[in-house]
């Protein structure tokens, strides 16, 4: 069962009208349901179940039917010491079948040790099908805020424009009646197509985000929908707790360490060679022979067989010494690249949760910001509107509530990005 405890933190509902709007939990969905990437993960991880069987492990009797059907023919010549002669086509028909079994009764524990591994192997599979989710999770949801952001960007670029406009507006009729400059005029509207320049690359950047999407989601790619743009809450973690969720949930922690459980189950496969192996061996087999030339005309043949065979490899060139050797070495490296790993996740984190504190407070001031310079820039078109300032202060005005405003959309962005990747390195995206 998949949990995305992320969903909750941004989430809440909003009415828009217009176009479907595609809200960040279907699209969660429908990416579980059609991406391809999970889809071939899902299909490989069935490949690996159906291998976990014990007859794969070499557990279990094998047992042969085998039949043979001989036939033969040859001319006969025959002289007796009694003068009778015998000369004549002759004929053999000989059929046989049998039944064998084959058992291996001890092998040094090599068969359990594989079927042991066979099981892991399953879980490793369904450890990094849960990896592909992950990951595949994360790209849907980096995605949809990017889309989120690029919207509001344009909502915002929008907005702007309208004080473009209004200043337009003022330095036409003041041309027009001979109290204002033409270059003012000029000047305002070449910053009205600069900023309608931006408006044509935001609506682009929109629309391409959303056929990122789509192709997530195995969509096609013209198909248009809406987001939410919702208001969120900042959560508060404490970086301790993530840490040990961290060692015990990180997808990439935990897909090693079965790694590990895999490599110690494979050395005490190649350890088994050293002891002795038992079989048990039986067959039950008919045989029939007709045949119009000899002493006989028929014979039939039915037996039993029984045994048990052992053997014990005392000597092969220290083939089994080196390959046990080579064995536990593999697994030291594994090792160590656990405790890499380890550090490196937990480092990671550290570093995510120190940008997750950091953009909520830089988007605390971005909001403060915000709404200083959308103030100044009203401020200031009034007075210009009045002629108690210059078109230079009320164009800094503009381009200051236009980076106050881009830099409060790119603030909200870092910090579900961020708060993003503390819960993807701390496995708590996917359980």
């Amino acid at each position: 069962m998949y949990r995305w405890c992320y969903l909750t933190v941004f989430l809440l509902p909003t009415t828009l009208l217009g176009q479907s709007v595609l809200k960040l939990n279907e699209a969660v969905s429908i990416a579980m349901e059609q991406n391809f990437g999970i889809q071939i993960s899902t299909l490989e991880q069935t490949v690996d179940e159906k291998g976990i069987y014990k007859s794969n492990a070499g557990i279990g009797p094998v047992i042969d039917l085998n039949s043979n059907f001989r036939t033969t023919g040859n001319n006969v010549n025959q002289t007796f010491l009694d003068g009778r002669e015998v000369n004549r086509w002759g004929r053999s028909i000989n059929p046989s079948a049998d039944i064998s079994l084959n058992l291996t009764l001890y092998d040094g524990g090599r068969m359990r040790a594989t079927y042991q591994g066979l099981k892991m192997m399953g879980e490793y599979g369904e450890i990094e099908k849960k990896l592909i989710i992950q990951n595949t999770l994360v790209e849907v949801m980096v995605t949809y805020f990017n889309i989120v952001k690029h919207k509001k960007t344009l909502t915002y670029l929008n907005s702007i424009i309208e004080y473009y406009n209004e200043r337009l507006k003022i330095t036409d009729e003041r041309w027009q009646v001979g109290k204002g400059s033409k270059l003012d005029y000029l000047q305002s509207k070449t910053d009205l197509n600069a900023q309608l320049s931006e408006v044509t690359r935001a609506e682009n950047n929109l629309k391409n985000a959303k056929v990122v999407l789509n192709g997530l989601l195995n969509r096609h790619p013209s198909e248009d929908f809406e987001v939410e743009e919702s208001q969120r809450t900042s959560s508060n973690y404490d970086l301790s707790n993530l840490e040990e969720r961290a060692i015990n949930q990180n997808r990439d922690i935990v897909l090693l360490q079965k790694s590990l459980e895999i490599s110690y189950k494979e050395e005490q496969e190649v350890s088994s060679a050293r002891k002795p192996q038992v079989f048990l061996n039986g067959s039950v087999g008919y045989s029939y022979i007709d045949t119009n030339t000899g002493f006989l005309s028929n014979s039939q043949n039915l037996a039993g067989i029984v045994g048990l065979s052992a053997r014990w490899n005392l000597f092969n060139g220290r083939h089994t010494k080196n390959q046990i050797a080579i064995s536990r070495i593999k697994t030291q490296i594994i090792e160590k690249q656990q405790e890499s790993l380890e550090a490196q996740i937990i480092n990671d984190l550290t570093l995510a949760f120190n940008q997750y504190q950091s953009d909520k407070e830089l988007l605390q001031f971005e909001q403060q910001n915000k709404a200083i310079a959308e103030e100044n820039l009203s401020i200031s078109l009034e007075k210009f509107r009045l002629g108690g300032s210059s078109i230079l202060v009320l164009s800094e005005a503009q381009r200051a509530y236009d980076t106050a405003l881009n830099r409060l959309v790119n603030s909200e962005y870092s910090v579900k990005i961020s708060e993003l990747n503390i819960l993807r390195l701390s496995g708590s995206l996917v359980e």
